[in-house]
């Protein structure tokens, strides 16, 4: 399998779409959510809410055996929890569970797990299904490469920085008969072309993801099955709301009405994606947020730029990774913005370069992956204070109706405060969210039941090859 670049295997603080398919092979989470956002029981079998959905308790899978034939128990996934959202873990998993402290996930038995909360988060289970939060032993040491012990499908038995990874079938995996492979061979490539000539050559039998832009050849190759997934995933062109220009909405306003969406989704995805209206709602979630569509209007938006007191534009530094289609889409913005006086100049940067000040730049464009409850989008990204809160944003009305969205159990009562929340975003435009593109993932047709992700995990315990 062809997977992108990978440097640090290192599950607690791993971010690469490459290290996490191959940890996710070798260790578990509690739950997996599907694509139809349903949650499979995996190392945990059953949970529960008290308290408003403060206190989770979480009933652990019995008889579950690591790779090193030690049991899996109450010890290891509480030791997991707290590993990952200590304060100076660097992990991501500790930004987006912000409202769990370490010493709050404590043992109930030795099959029994308990969260206790600092607010109600009625979707808690899914936020156990984060990258990060694989349950590794109790006394795992922090070197997952020479001691990668988890309790997964496969064992990884080579692991080759900046070349791959090779792993074979576990042999007393819990789930029996599964998995149907006996091997695996993972292997590194530095951008999706070499990914896409391997694909071509039959040196790949799939590939984890690529952007539309890079795979279009592969929708033409008579040996590839292209697996598509709606997702959430989605560009944030986020504007820091405490430095000027963007310190006033009408010129965040501005900006969002000189975007052509429909225009980029095309050019950029071919089509492949739902029109986004500034906001992290997608379609795939079960809100149905009803709001007026933004459309292109530049007459509209020199408008809002002189009653701000910008007549002529300004001239403004975009900050984008090399990272799918977001360069063109900046150079597209680049263009559209100009329409309206405002001057872009690219700053098109490698992506540790730019994911090590992506939330303090002025002006940036962020790939923003899937997850499975919108609320996960929600807090890291717009929350007053939140870590991953680019564009410095704090409205206190959107944050009490995010607590009340996360508290909230009934659904028709949380697609309605999911429309408000929706609105004030759409408002005050923190940042321009333009589309939700469609995941890819190509496959060859001689292997069978690969699935595609709405967060592009792998999950390969039922395939195989014909």
């Amino acid at each position: 399998m062809a997977l992108p670049l990978a440097e640090n295997l290192e599950p607690v603080t791993m971010s690469g779409g490459g290290v996490i398919a191959i940890v996710q092979q070798v260790a578990e989470y509690l739950v997996w959510a599907e694509d139809d956002l349903s949650l499979r029981p995996v190392l945990a079998t059953d949970w529960s809410s008290q308290d408003n959905a403060r206190i989770w308790h979480f009933k652990l899978r019995e008889g579950v055996e690591f790779h090193n034939g030690q049991e899996m128990t109450s010890a290891d996934v509480v030791a997991s929890f707290r590993r990952m959202v200590q304060p100076d873990s660097g992990s991501s998993g500790a930004a987006q569970l912000d409202f769990l402290k370490p010493e709050n996930v404590t043992a109930d038995g030795r099959y029994g797990v308990r969260f206790a909360l600092d607010r109600p988060v009625g979707a808690f289970p899914y936020y156990t299904h984060v990258y990060n939060a694989v349950i590794l032993p109790a006394d795992y040491n922090g070197d997952f490469a020479n001691n990668p012990i988890g309790t997964g499908p496969f064992r990884l038995t080579d692991y080759r920085p900046q070349e791959g990874a090779s792993l074979e079938r576990n042999p007393r995996y819990w789930n029996d008969p599964l998995p149907y492979l006996d091997r695996l061979e993972m292997d590194f490539y530095d951008g999706s072309q070499p990914q896409v000539l391997a694909m071509q050559g039959g040196e790949a039998d799939a590939m984890l993801s690529a952007g539309y832009i890079d795979i279009r050849p592969l929708f033409e190759a008579d040996n590839v099955r292209m697996v598509t997934q709606p997702t959430a995933t989605h560009a944030q062109v986020t504007m820091r709301t405490d430095q000027k220009p963007f310190d006033d909405v009408r010129v965040r306003q501005a900006v969002a009405l000189a975007v052509d969406r429909p225009r980029a989704m095309e050019v950029l995805l071919g089509g492949n994606a739902a029109i986004g209206n500034d906001h992290p709602l997608a379609p795939i979630y079960p809100v149905g947020v009803e709001l007026d569509q933004r459309q292109k209007d530049l007459e509209r938006a020199r408008a809002l730029l002189a009653e701000a007191g910008y007549p002529d534009g300004f001239p403004i530094d975009l900050h984008v990774g090399r990272l799918a289609e977001l360069p063109q889409y900046a150079e597209m913005l680049q263009q559209m913005l100009s329409q309206v006086g405002i001057q872009v100049d690219l700053k098109i940067e490698p992506l540790n370069v730019y994911y090590d000040h992506w939330t303090e730049v002025t002006f940036g464009v962020t790939d923003w992956a899937s997850r499975a409850t919108p609320g996960q989008i929600l807090n890291a990204a717009f929350r007053g204070g939140a870590d991953w809160n680019a564009p410095k944003w704090t409205n206190a009305r959107f944050d009490a109706l995010l607590d009340d969205f996360e508290r909230e159990p009934d659904p028709a009562a949380r697609a309605e405060i999911a429309d408000s929340l929706a609105a004030i975003l759409q408002e005050e435009v923190p940042a321009v969210i333009g589309y939700f593109k469609d995941g890819f993932r190509p496959v060859n047709k001689r292997v069978m039941n690969l699935p595609g992700n709405m967060s592009n995990f792998l999950d390969l315990t039922r395939t195989w090859v014909t």
